[in-house]
């Protein structure tokens, strides 16, 4: 019987093995070929479900493979040999049905995901006519009304209207340009709709019993190209990810070069506003000078969430373990914050639990991170009241505490609505009431994130214009069970005490430091926050000669910068440390340094360094890090030791003293200076308004400009573009310093290329360039030399 009516079209007498023979000659190609297509199809399914599990990315070939496996199942049952060979003489045409009805579903479904969407509503309703197909027709069938055989043409109809609807939305994709996207898998659909209309021709033209070939042959090639299309989908989403990689990485070296560039002129005008805060007696300069106090320390703070997130974004947050005593870390914490609750005139008290163990190991860095963050929230939005620090929790085992840090104030509490997206970077509650309040909105996502890097947790409970409170619970290793709440008082008393003698004035003539830093500005700075001091101070601008230095003096400190030219600070202490001929082995280290990317401080202890500075400089800091490294019997008070006349200070101390300053006439050099094209009160602003340190920097500008020129020269011609752009940083600060903005400006283009390894650039200019950072020089030697 044939398929679309009721003649017998030839009979056969034969035996069985002759009727199988036949079969296989006439129908065995198409049916075995459609078997092996559904069982490839059937492994390429379990395939993407594995790849699914492993990539954890949509993997659209499941879907791809399933338009082949049903189709495949529709033409093994569609086939003539399909009764003869399986024995299902009873279930094949319903079987054949299904499936052909079925074939839609997934083609619809994985035509969207390789879209992406783009025509939803279209497949929306392509989705709800095969769903009509689907069920309508086997209804009919089953309830006796039509049965499936008499419903062909109906059938064949809508599945010619979706075939024909999703050409049109390829044809739609191809025009707009989107078809790239999925380009292997359109190439195979192309293929197999050609494939299908040649069949159509077979069929309706030709009498041939491999009628399927053509179709069969159309679906391998599809099958193939979906999943060649899945493999340059694989291979996109890991550059995409390799792409996000480097980006990542590139932002995380920018924003470490950025912190060095944004926190070096921080530096310079927080540590010369000190000087006025120390020196000045005029009311209305006081309060100037303290309100660029206040906006300094809000944009270091902005800078260091910057800073901070970007790390944490970048998946580069560390938690570094050790021991600390939790009554220190709270004491130092507090006496951080305390200045600002005074200054708000609120009550700041800690409250700690009587089973708080004092002796914990954990991040201790983090932990304070954490509290100053919550603290530092629960002051800013406080206007009257208190804020209080309650610290408890409990013992999760012997050695293990569950540590629960409660920040609680009476401030302007949170709203229902905004609590959802309080840990959200950026997201900052009830703006308008609060946008007197300064702050980027990283805060609390970036104590969120740390909580959460150290297995803890956060919540927050509030009351809309009454308060709020922080809960954060860390798990930490405990070493000594003594109370917290025990030692806490007498490390505040020790605290204070220690306040107190650090804050007193001291001199220390006797002491010997030794300040390594390329950018000259900074050196000025440690000058004049350690002057009153009187500690003997070699400063010098590179590596190489802080390494010669330590061959012929002894020093009982070293202040050193991290970004210099060769050799670097790390390999400059480094060399330090193991040369035969130093007398500085082992002689305590500071790095002074801008860089203040998170974990930076771990990396310069692992260096070598005794401790670790972050620019800009604070003079009281660094007088008690001072302090703490000095010999005691260098150490005494301005009321026991007299001040010394004669102060050593050596910007080139391997080089014969420069052109005297002391004689200079206040009043003389900035005429002159001026003259030469100098913005004089940029260049006294630099200074602190001191004429002298203004004529000290130029004496010893001059003295290192040959050598810098020498060395520039060498880098340009020899293509060193990364050390050629050090030296050009360095000419802009020094340039700008002294107000020679022109060459400042210039400077600063060769610092660029050198960066961005532009030697076209450079060789084309730098003759010129250094030309006229050499005439710049000796119109200040000429201006010196006049005094």
């Amino acid at each position: 019987m044939t398929r679309g009516g009721r003649l017998v079209p030839e009979v056969l007498l034969t035996s069985g093995q002759g009727f199988y023979n036949y079969m296989l000659d006439h129908y065995g190609m198409s049916i075995f070929l459609s078997l092996l297509l559904l069982i490839f199809a059937g492994v390429t399914m379990i395939a993407a479900l594995c790849m699914k599990l492993l990539y954890r990315h949509k993997i659209d070939m499941f879907y791809g493979a399933m338009v082949i496996f049903v189709t495949a199942a529709w033409l093994v049952t569609n086939s003539y040999f399909y009764p003869f060979l399986f024995g299902h003489y009873h279930i094949d045409g319903l079987t054949n049905f299904m499936c052909c009805l079925m074939i839609p579903f997934s083609f619809i479904i994985y035509l969207n995901r390789v879209q992406n969407g783009r025509y939803q509503k279209w497949m929306i309703i392509f989705l709800m006519l095969s769903s009509a197909n689907l069920v309508v027709w086997p209804v009919l069938h089953f309830t006796g009304v039509l049965p499936l055989m008499d419903a062909l043409r109906p059938i064949d109809t809508v599945l010619v209207v979706l075939l024909i609807g999703a050409l049109m939305i390829l044809l739609l994709d191809f025009k707009r340009g989107f078809i790239f996207e999925y380009r292997y898998t359109a190439i195979g659909m192309f293929v197999f709709f050609l494939s299908a209309i040649v069949e159509i021709v077979f069929l309706t033209f030709y009498t041939w019993n491999h009628d399927d070939i053509p179709v069969l042959l159309g679906l391998g090639f599809l099958l193939a190209l979906i999943v060649i299309q899945q493999i340059d989908d694989l291979r996109r989403i890991g550059l995409e990810k390799q792409r996000a990689i480097e980006l990542s990485n590139a932002k995380t070296s920018f924003l470490a070069s950025m912190s060095h560039e944004i926190r070096t002129p921080i530096n310079s005008i927080l540590g010369l506003n000190e000087m006025i805060l120390r020196e000045n007696r005029d009311p209305v300069i006081d309060e100037y000078a303290r309100g660029v106090y206040s906006s300094g320390k809000m944009l270091l703070m902005l800078v260091n969430d910057v800073l901070d997130f970007s790390k944490i974004e970048a998946e580069k947050l560390e938690i570094n373990t050790s021991e600390y005593r939790f009554s220190k870390l709270l004491a130092e914490l507090m006496s951080m914050v305390i200045e600002r609750a005074q200054a708000k005139k609120l009550t700041l008290e800690e409250r700690i639990a009587p089973d708080v163990p004092d002796g914990q190991i954990g991040d201790e860095f983090r932990i304070k991170q954490i509290l100053i963050n919550l603290i530092g929230n629960a002051i800013k939005y406080t206007d009257k009241g208190g804020v209080w620090v309650k610290v408890s929790g409990e013992y999760l085992a012997d050695d293990s505490y569950l540590l629960c840090l409660c920040i609680k104030d009476s401030g302007r509490g949170i709203k229902e609505e905004d609590k959802e997206y309080l840990f959200d970077a950026f997201y900052r509650a009830d703006l308008k009431k609060n946008t007197s309040v300064e702050g980027t909105g990283l805060g609390l996502a970036i104590v969120k994130r740390l909580v959460d890097a150290m297995g803890g947790s956060i919540e927050v409970e509030s009351e809309y214009r009454k308060g709020s409170e922080f809960i954060v619970k860390l798990p930490v290793k405990v070493t000594d069970k003594t109370p917290a709440v025990e030692r806490i008082h007498q490390v505040l008393e020790s605290e204070a005490e220690v306040h107190k003698q650090e804050t007193s004035s001291f001199v220390a003539p006797k002491a010997r430091i030794l300040a390594v830093d390329d950018n000259l500005s900074n050196l000025t700075i440690v000058k004049l926050f350690l002057k009153h001091t009187q500690i003997k101070l070699d400063l010098c601008v590179s590596g190489t000669e802080a390494i010669e230095l330590c061959k012929k003096k002894v020093y009982d400190l070293i202040l050193l910068d991290h970004m210099m030219p060769e050799p670097d600070g790390i390999e400059t202490l480094r060399r330090i440390r193991r040369d035969s001929a130093s007398w500085n082995k082992k002689t305590p280290a500071v790095v002074l340094t801008a860089n203040a990317i998170a974990g930076s401080r771990e990396k310069y202890l692992a260096a070598g360094f005794e401790d670790y500075l972050s620019k800009p400089l604070d003079s009281k800091v660094l007088e008690q890090t001072i302090l703490r490294f000095l010999p005691q019997e260098k150490i005494g008070s301005e009321e026991t030791l007299s001040a010394s006349e004669d102060e050593v200070l050596e910007f080139m101390p391997d080089e014969e003293e420069t052109a005297e300053t002391s004689g200079q006439t206040k009043g003389q050099l900035l005429p002159r200076l001026a003259a030469v094209g100098s913005d004089t009160d940029a260049a006294l602003r630099h200074c602190a308004g001191d004429e002298d340190f203004l004529a000290e920097i130029i004496s010893d500008i001059i003295a290192e400009c040959p050598a810098k020129i020498q060395k520039m020269e060498e880098n340009a011609e020899a293509g060193k573009a990364e050390q050629y752009a050090i030296d050009a940083h360095a000419v802009k600060g020094i340039m700008a310093t002294i107000g020679m903005e022109e060459l400042s400006r210039r400077a600063a283009e060769h610092e660029k290329a050198g960066t961005e390894g532009d030697l076209d650039f450079i060789r084309r200019d730098y003759k010129e360039f250094l030309i006229a950072y050499k005439n710049v020089c000796e119109s200040l030697k000429t201006v010196i030399q006049e005094g």
